[in-house]
């Protein structure tokens, strides 16, 4: 019976909350969402920008990577996820990158990144960045 009554607020949750509806930001390039999960590194495009958020020495476990991604979800922050740099020709190999939006030009990247700035104080260090799929 609780099972039963727990299933039911569940699915009414996910159904009053906001981000329970949100595509996954790598379904789309160059689309905004509120998805508030991790892109999958196999749903992105072979080439795209994006705004590094910050950068999380890989000597650290990747879920303290995950752990950052998920503060700035907490702020509000939009399409954050963490890139790993064995498979980006283009990151540096000794850190995770936690990054926000995937677009086609580097044009939507810097507006997006401009708009971090004006909205989080804590992201003036927030920096564009072109990654190629090495994979």
């Amino acid at each position: 019976m609780f099972a039963v009554v727990g299933l039911i607020v569940g699915i009414l949750a996910g159904l009053f909350n906001p981000a329970g509806s949100r595509q996954d930001p790598g379904q789309g390039i160059s689309q905004r969402t509120d998805a508030p999960s991790t892109t999958r590194s196999d749903a992105l495009p072979e080439r795209f920008y994006t705004v590094v958020l910050a950068s999380v020495p890989r000597s650290r476990d990747r879920s303290e990577a995950e752990a950052r991604a998920e503060e700035f979800r907490g702020e509000g922050i939009q399409e954050v996820g963490v890139l790993d740099p064995e498979r980006y020709a283009s990151l540096d190999n000794g850190f995770w990158a936690v990054y926000s939006g995937v677009f086609e030009t580097q044009g939507e990247a810097t507006e997006h990144r401009n708009e971090l700035r004006a909205s989080y104080r804590n992201l003036a260090n927030a920096y564009l960045k072109t990654v190629n799929n090495d994979s």
